[in-house]
């Protein structure tokens, strides 16, 4: 059965707990199997300019592949919607800091993360640097990563980001809605990266 562990986050003070994944529902099994995403937002998700969840994928190539990928940086804007530069600012171990430019028609948005790479853990973390230029109030979560026994990798992202009200006021409810399912696809968006012809670069 696929399995994925339960998370809990903390945004702007205030404590947000994810539904706990401990095991998919038969419906999402069936999703993932057909290679579709899950999306389980969180019940305070669009709620103040706060937008939380989690997405879940399975990407047809082992761990290493995918590793890969994540830290392909030059490749976002091609790979993700609204990204416009990605870049990796400075590297110490397994940290690296990397700078982040996203936007749309109406704004453009830039802000700087701190990812820490752990293998042996299977995650990845980020968090927002507060010390450097953002435009967004907060930003954190991780990727985990779940072999599976036929060569795929079960992909978890679990993210929380925090907008100013200022921004947010500028948005329709469509817009807003957009913004929270565009976060939690981004592990289908690297799916397609990976799975199509871009993705031998890593293998």
């Amino acid at each position: 059965m696929l399995a994925c562990m339960a998370t809990a986050f903390v945004i702007s003070g205030f404590a947000y707990a994810e539904p706990a994944p401990s095991n998919f529902t038969e419906k999402e099994v069936a999703l993932l199997k057909n290679g579709k995403p899950v999306f389980r937002p969180l019940p305070t998700s669009r709620n103040n300019g706060f937008y939380g969840g989690t997405g879940f994928a399975i990407i047809n190539a082992p761990m290493d592949v995918i590793w890969k990928a994540i830290q392909d940086w030059a490749s976002y804007p091609k790979a993700y919607p609204n990204t416009i530069h990605v870049e990796e600012v400075s590297r110490k171990g397994n940290r690296h800091l990397v700078k982040m430019e996203l936007g749309h028609k109406l704004l453009r948005i830039t802000y700087f993360v701190e990812v820490d790479f752990d293998k042996k853990q299977r995650k990845i973390k980020f968090n927002l640097v507060t010390n450097r230029v953002h435009d967004i109030d907060a930003s954190q979560g991780y990727w985990r990563f779940f072999p599976q026994k036929n060569g795929s990798t079960l992909v978890a992202y679990v993210v929380a980001v925090k907008v100013p009200m200022g921004v947010i006021n500028l948005l329709s409810e469509s817009v807003e809605r957009k913004l929270e399912g565009g976060l939690l696809n981004i592990p289908t968006r690297l799916k397609r990266w990976i799975e199509g012809s871009n993705g031998t670069r890593y293998r």
